[in-house]
């Protein structure tokens, strides 16, 4: 291990450190047994990461991932953080891996959370005064669905986070979005549900509807599938809104602020949260992004294959493997992949495979 852990955070937040605890398996019994013999002054904050990591393994609410309660969730949460809140740091991240939900039965396919909760200085003398923040995570080839405190269902697609307050469904209904959701929004006029996504505004009073947001991308796309949404350009003055229909898709360039608009099968675009990628005619580039996300995977676009970033595509994912999905693509364009293994531990052996996709 190259990277030395500092604070209790560090070990909260490490995958690896997660399943030498929950798994205790001979690879990272190996792997941390030389860490703390290279770094032993880490051991007393990995000692309390520990601690917090089986405190959530032993709570009692097991709740599917197909339907999070998130007050117990949460309520079990700070129970846990109010043993350990010792610690210096003002923010924790928790990672209930993997092996937690497959502890307690939960199938294979079901996603784990990051949660991570925001506290502010002097956390217990002004937890009533100022809002805490919850967040949830969606890691790389994960997708997961919870219930918020208003009853709004939400699927959560991979390498996503999703921010809410502790005043969410008391003075407001704000929702922070870095990512990919689905949401079917509960009903209240008097408090309209807001998503806020990469420099766009989605304003709901009870609808079904998509955002797409990831940081990387200069575009933020919003599909209806029902109800009645309005969308604008976070911090514009003049007040102006887009108004769309079940059916519509809004895409927003961020570099411009200009907005289109089609008529198309959203289904397509909300299909992922059922199991199943679609594409229509979607560039090449920006094919291989979403199996990256979809996969845990690293597609490089190589040489000449510059040249076909545009390359529209069709078709749809459901059971396939990625080697699977590249040979498709390598029929359907003159393009070729192969393989290359990355070493990423230095001492059990691969890791992780790079895909490398090129023209042939």
């Amino acid at each position: 291990m190259q990277k030395k852990y500092i604070h209790s955070d560090d070990f909260l937040y490490s995958e690896n450190y997660n399943e030498y605890i929950l798994e205790n398996s001979p690879r990272q019994q190996k792997k941390w047994k030389a860490y703390f013999k290279e770094f032993p002054e880490t051991e007393e904050a990995a000692n309390k990461a520990s601690k917090i990591i089986l405190s959530l393994l032993s709570m009692d609410d097991h709740t599917s991932q197909k339907e999070i309660s998130d007050d117990k969730l949460h309520k079990q949460f700070e129970e846990t953080w109010d043993k350990y809140r010792g610690q210096k740091s003002k923010n924790v991240f928790l990672r209930t891996s993997k092996v937690i939900y497959q502890t307690v039965g939960v199938a294979a396919a079901v996603v784990f959370l990051m949660l991570s909760f925001s506290f502010i200085r002097n956390y217990i003398s002004d937890r009533n005064h100022q809002p805490e923040y919850f967040e949830i995570y969606v890691p790389t080839a994960e997708q997961s669905r919870l219930t918020l405190p208003d009853g709004t269902r939400v699927w959560v697609n991979s390498e996503t986070e999703i921010k809410y307050s502790n005043q969410f469904n008391t003075k407001e209904r704000n929702i922070i979005l870095s990512g990919e959701a689905y949401f079917e929004v509960a009903h209240n006029e008097d408090l309209p549900f807001y998503v806020v996504a990469h420099g766009a505004r989605v304003k709901v009073t009870g609808t079904k509807f998509n955002v797409k947001g990831y940081t990387e991308d200069s575009k933020v796309e919003t599909v209806l599938v029902e109800g009645r949404v309005e969308l604008s350009r976070l911090g514009d003055k003049s007040g102006s809104s887009i108004e769309l229909i079940p059916g519509d898709k809004a895409i927003l360039n961020l570099k411009d602020s200009k907005v289109s608009i089609s008529r198309e099968d959203v289904m397509d675009d909300v299909a992922w949260k059922d199991g199943k990628l679609v594409f229509r005619n979607i560039p090449l580039q920006e094919v291989c992004k979403t199996l990256e996300r979809h996969f845990d995977a690293d597609i490089l676009l190589a040489g000449d294959a510059g040249n076909l970033y545009n390359h529209p595509f069709t078709f749809t994912i459901e059971n396939e493997t990625l080697p699977m999905v590249l040979e498709y693509l390598c029929k359907a364009a003159p393009l070729m992949y192969s393989t290359k293994y990355i070493d990423e531990d230095g001492e059990n052996g691969i890791e992780k495979i790079e895909y490398i996709v090129s023209a042939r």
